[in-house]
Formats: structure tokens, C-alpha cells, sequence
């Protein structure tokens, strides 16, 4: 575990701890948002910016600034000859060939060693040869530390030589070492053959060697988030050179650790970050992740299904991914990473779209055209904002965000017919709320009442796309100091009232029928619970089950409480599912972490009727975002369609 992981897990552990424990689902946490909302808001810690895209503990974690952020020294990629990979790691620079095996080590960590080099498969683990490791049939190793051994070492360049009396260390047949400094700093080597190693492979470990530079100031590159690191990849970017990593959390708290993800771009890049690979195969991106800083850059696992992989900006530009098979040694078949640069300014999040081998999609959801901006502006406690139309694969969606917070789109737009229409509103993380609205060219003021008599005037913008016959949008940014709670009103030229829709934490619209209300009403009352679960465990879902939602919802006098399962959809009760770890890279801005909610209808001779449901996605901010379906969906992405009857 990482100095970072290690803070940042005490540091949630100390805000649940302080979280109070009331028995019905506090007002702070219900309908956060109507909408499905795409949560961007950053999250200060330890001094920088940080978006969480998966565990509380925060090593899932983009690492940005407000700040530009420039490499203090930009290394230099050395060249590399086709079948040879170049890396800059942080305490050299090395070219070697592409298909061995280069560990970055944590020297603190690891009796002051710096890198390994082998020609098998190890793992992203050091082998050890004071814990009884030996070489493999064929294989060479070299390995870097800091310090030097013996007399005064000679400056860098230096070659290996054959240390005598050493055979048989780690099973080899052939020891070789070197010691020498370079930029003021002492560094020894060692080299070690196999007995049947191949000439060739003995060359190009001495090769590997001898192509070490060293920086004049170390480390020369963001941290590595392992105490052992293999390095996946390697490229160039306009701010220098990047590395691509996997790691294992030994200290996750489960049985046999996890492995994650990372990059690590120069110093002073704040290119940092690390995704964890989850034991479930990815069926589109769920699972990628990105730093948007100066340089963007998108990392993560996806199924091996994916044969081609690009980036796609909501302005609308592509850029080139990278596809990359991940060693056996990790135990995670299925999966392979996945990885680019995005080198021009986008606004929000980079969809992965992932083709298969026939060039089919594979993405649940994603972008079928540029974002379109329908109006800008600036509030004085909110900052910038935006407001526009996000075109996807499930059709045109209405979106707000605060450039440097939070934000989120629905969908799906249609036709109005009438002269005005609630689109929805998002709400939470200590930011202004906001409001959305269909109009007519009726219409020419929009307002907020709230339910203390307060009165917030909106704005109205035309709507670019003729297409989608909405003539207008209103937008009304509410106060983060009034609670959201009230009606929001149009009025024509003349004053007179056009429309008025309940917004907040009033009822929300009954269903068709009795019979659906029930299971609508009860859904609600679920989803309120996940986030009332959620608030008070910093965030996370990890752990949510039937049990858990049925302490927080137990029922008080004849109110018996919600009856709460977690396996196969049973009549009168409410189903949990798909609980899991979001990633943060979907067009929808999802990151977190995901449940679904499945009840249903009582059918003939008391069997299963119709099936309704709502998924949960609680956000790095802590907000909630929905999405409501007629499935028995498994996961997130499986909920989907909307409640007819409501026109979701």
C-alpha cells in the first residue's frame, strides 16, 4: 500500500466514523437528481485534485490541477530499434527488448533496488533470490540498485564483469556485476545467466545494460503506486514520456490482492493514476479511467473481446488507443489493458469506443456525434457553465455542468407537446443546483418558487437542433445555500402562467395504476436507502446487501419496511443487484459505484407480473444518478428504457 492509499484510507475511515446513523434516510441525500446525471466534480486532497473512479481508498484516482501542470525536467525517450522497447522510469532510462519483462521497484521497499529485467514472465512481483528464487530454464536477469559495492566506483559509462565465486546464486550458472555513480549517485548491478541461457539473450541483457542514462535529478517521473511494478508499455506525449503499469495490492483486504492499473508520466506532470482491474470481464469501458490534465491521458481493462479500441472527445475528435494483452502471470484472462493520448483540449470525459473483431461496438453507450453547446455563462458562486445537447447511441439527451464541477445529461429528448415540460435537476456536492426545462416559443420567463416564497429567475436558449422540435431550453441556477424544494414556473409575454411543475423533494409522480404506484413508490423508497447506505460509509456501496438496506429501513410501527433480497426477483420484494465498482470513463460520466433495484407486479396465481427498475450510481462526489427500466437488469447498463407511463 501506498503512502497515498494508506491517507486516503484513514481519512475515510475517520469521515464514517463521524457519520451519524439515523434510522430513516436523511433529507440531504434523497433525489439527488432526477436526471441521469454525469458527475465531473473534483475532490481536494492531500493537497491536489483528485476524481475518485472507484475505491474510497482513492487509488483509483485521476491526479489534475487547476494549475497547468509542467514537468520540472522532460526526459528524453530514448530511441529504440524496431522489436525493442524504450522506458523512463525514475531512476534511469532503458531500451530493451520488447517481449522481456522490465519491474520498476520501490527502493524503500525493496532493499534500495530500483528496477529488474528479465527475458521470462515473473509477474509484476521481484524475484527474490535471498527468498529461495531460481532462474527458469533459459533465463537472464538483471537487476539495479542503488548503492555501490567495494572500492570508490568509476563514473558512468562502465561495463558488467564476471564476479568470481559467486556461481550458483538464484541457480545460475554465470554471476556478473558493476558499480559505478552517475549525477552524483552510486549505483551496482547484477547480471545472472542460467546455465542454458542463450548467447543471444546474454548479449542483449549486456545490451540492455549498457543503453542505462541517468538523470541528474531523481526521480526523474511520477510515482509508481506498487512497491512492484511491471511495465506494460511505453510512448511519448507533449509533455514527455509515459508508462504504462501493473501493480498488486497485497493489502486490499481480500484474499488474494488485487491488480490494478497505472500511469506514470515525468515529474511535475501530474500524469498519476492508478484503475483497478475488477474480477468481472468488462462488457464495454466500464472500467476505464483518464487523467484530463494538459496532456489527456485514458487508461483501463476491457475484454479481450475488443480487437480495436479509439478515444472520442464530446467536441467530436478521435484519437488512436492502444490495446494491450496483459501477462498470464497476472490471473486475469479475459481482460487486457487498454490506453491513449488525447493531445488537444476536450471539456469533459473520453468515451473508449471499443470494436470487436467484425467492427461491431461494444460500448453500451456512447457518443454518435459532437456535443452541442447551447449556451455558456458564468454564476458567481458556480463558476462557468455549460448547457448542451449530448448525441448518443440512445438517442439526444439535455445536459448542464460546471466546467470546474459537477454536471450531467438525461435522455432522451422528445418532441415537446406542450407549451412547457420539466426535463430534470441535479443537485449536491456543495454546488449551486440546477434546473432544466422544455418550452415553447411562448414562453418568454421561467422561474423557480421556492417553498418559502423565494423566487429565482431562470433564463430561456434556443435549442440549435430544429430537428428535435424543442424550441427552447430553461435553465434556472438555484443558490447552494436554498434548499431545492419548490415549482418551477413559465409565463408567456403577457405574465400569464403557460406551466408550473413540482422540483425537489416533493412527490414525485404516482404511477398508472395502483398496482404499479406500489412498486414505483417502493423503488423510491429503495433508491433512498442505497444513498442513505452510501452516506454513511464515505461514498461506497462495498457491502450493500439485503441485510444492510433492511437496518437502515427496518419499518417503524405498522409501516413493516421494505423486504429486501438478494438473489432470484421475488413477488412483493425488492431485489438488489449488480452491486459494483464504477468506472468513470462513460459518456454519462460514470465513476463510484453501481447497484440495481428490481421489483415487480404480482402475476396470475401470485407469480412474477411486470418488472420495473431502477439502477444506482453513486457518484465520486457523492451524488446519485438513475436510470429506470421494465428489466430484470443485472447490472447498470442492463436497466434501461425508461418508465413508459412517465416518458423516462
Amino acid at each position: 500500500m501506498t503512502d497515498l492509499e494508506r491517507d486516503l484510507r484513514e481519512l475515510f475511515d475517520t469521515k464514517t466514523r463521524d457519520v451519524a446513523a439515523p434510522s430513516t434516510p436523511s433529507p440531504n441525500v434523497l433525489k439527488r437528481a432526477r436526471r441521469r446525471q454525469a458527475g465531473t466534480a473534483l475532490v481536494a486532497i492531500l493537497g491536489g485534485m483528485a476524481i475518485i473512479a472507484g475505491s474510497v481508498v482513492g487509488v483509483r484516482a485521476l491526479v489534475g490541477s487547476d494549475a497547468e501542470p509542467r514537468p520540472t525536467v522532460v526526459p528524453a525517450l530514448p530511441p529504440a530499434p524496431e522489436g525493442f522497447r524504450a522506458a523512463v522510469v525514475p531512476y534511469a532510462s532503458l531500451v530493451y527488448p520488447e517481449d522481456w519483462f522490465l519491474v520498476v521497484l520501490d527502493p524503500a521497499a525493496s532493499g534500495d533496488r530500483v528496477l529488474q529485467l528479465t527475458n521470462f514472465d515473473a509477474g509484476a512481483a521481484r524475484i527474490s533470490c535471498e527468498q529461495g528464487a531460481s532462474l527458469p530454464s533459459g533465463g537472464v536477469l538483471l537487476e539495479v540498485q542503488l548503492g555501490a559495492v567495494g572500492e570508490p566506483p568509476p563514473a558512468w559509462p562502465t561495463a558488467l564483469g564476471a564476479v568470481p565465486g559467486d556461481a550458483g546464486r538464484c541457480g545460475a550458472d554465470g554471476v556478473l556485476g558493476a558499480s559505478w555513480t552517475a549525477s552524483g549517485t552510486a549505483f551496482s548491478a547484477t547480471g545472472l545467466l542460467a546455465p542454458d541461457a542463450a548467447s543471444r539473450d546474454a548479449e542483449r541483457l549486456e545490451g540492455a545494460f549498457g543503453s542505462l542514462t541517468f538523470p541528474e535529478s531523481a526521480p526523474q517521473t511520477e510515482g509508481f503506486f506498487g512497491t512492484s511494478n511491471l511495465v506494460l508499455d511505453t510512448t511519448n506525449s507533449p509533455v514527455g514520456p509515459i508508462a504504462l503499469y501493473a501493480y498488486e495490492d497485497l493489502e486490499d483486504g481480500t484474499e488474494h490482492g488485487s491488480y490494478w492499473i497505472g500511469i506514470a508520466g515525468p515529474a511535475g506532470s501530474q500524469l498519476s493514476g492508478a484503475s483497478q482491474v475488477g474480477r468481472d470481464v468488462p462488457t464495454g469501458d466500464e472500467n476505464v479511467t483518464m487523467n484530463l490534465g494538459m496532456t489527456g491521458v485514458v487508461w483501463g481493462d476491457v475484454s479481450t473481446d475488443a480487437a480495436r479500441a479509439e478515444l472520442r472527445t464530446v467536441e467530436g475528435e478521435t484519437y488512436p488507443a492502444t490495446l494491450v494483452a496483459l501477462p498470464e502471470s497476472l490471473g486475469v484472462p479475459q481482460h487486457q489493458a487498454v490506453w491513449g493520448i488525447v493531445d488537444a483540449f476536450t471539456a469533459d470525459r473520453v468515451t473508449t469506443l471499443l470494436y470487436d473483431a467484425q467492427g461491431k461496438v461494444l460500448n453500451d453507450l456512447f457518443p454518435t456525434g459532437p456535443r452541442v453547446t447551447i449556451a455558456t455563462g458564468a454564476d458567481p458562486q458556480g463558476g462557468p457553465w455549460e448547457l448542451y445537447l449530448d448525441v448518443t447511441s440512445d438517442g439526444t439527451g439535455l445536459g448542464f455542468g460546471f466546467v470546474n464541477g459537477g454536471g450531467g445529461s438525461s435522455c432522451c429528448l422528445r418532441p415537446l407537446t406542450s407549451d412547457f415540460q420539466l426535463d430534470g435537476w441535479g443537485t449536491g456536492g456543495g454546488e449551486p443546483s440546477n434546473i432544466t426545462a422544455l418550452a415553447s416559443d411562448a414562453v418568454t420567463r421561467v422561474v423557480f418558487e421556492a417553498s418559502d416564497g423565494t423566487i429565482v429567475e431562470g433564463g430561456l436558449y434556443v435549442v440549435p437542433d430544429a430537428s428535435l422540435r424543442i424550441p427552447q431550453v430553461g435553465l434556472v441556477i438555484v443558490p447552494s445555500t436554498m434548499q431545492l424544494e419548490g415549482q418551477l414556473v413559465a409565463y408567456d409575454v403577457s405574465g400569464v402562467e403557460l406551466g408550473r411543475e413540482d422540483v425537489g423533494d416533493d412527490p414525485e409522480p404516482a404511477g398508472p395504476t395502483t398496482e404499479i404506484d406500489v412498486i414505483w413508490e417502493r423503488l423510491r423508497r429503495g433508491r433512498s436507502v442505497v444513498e442513505e447506505y452510501a452516506a454513511r460509509h464515505g461514498g461506497s456501496l462495498s457491502g450493500f446487501d439485503a441485510s444492510e438496506a433492511a437496518r437502515i429501513d427496518p419499518g417503524v410501527g405498522g409501516d413493516p419496511g421494505i423486504r429486501w433480497n438478494d438473489g432470484p426477483l421475488t413477488e412483493g420484494e425488492v431485489s438488489i443487484r449488480g452491486v459494483a465498482r464504477a468506472g468513470g470513463s462513460e459518456l454519462t460520466g460514470l465513476s463510484g459505484w453501481n447497484v440495481v433495484l428490481v421489483s415487480a407486479t404480482v402475476g396470475a396465481q401470485r407469480s412474477v407480473g411486470s418488472t420495473y427498475c431502477i439502477a444506482v450510481n453513486i457518484d465520486e462526489n457523492g451524488g446519485g444518478n438513475f436510470r429506470y427500466g421494465t428489466q430484470r437488469g443485472a447490472s447498470y447498463e442492463e436497466c434501461r428504457g425508461g418508465w413508459p407511463e412517465l416518458g423516462r
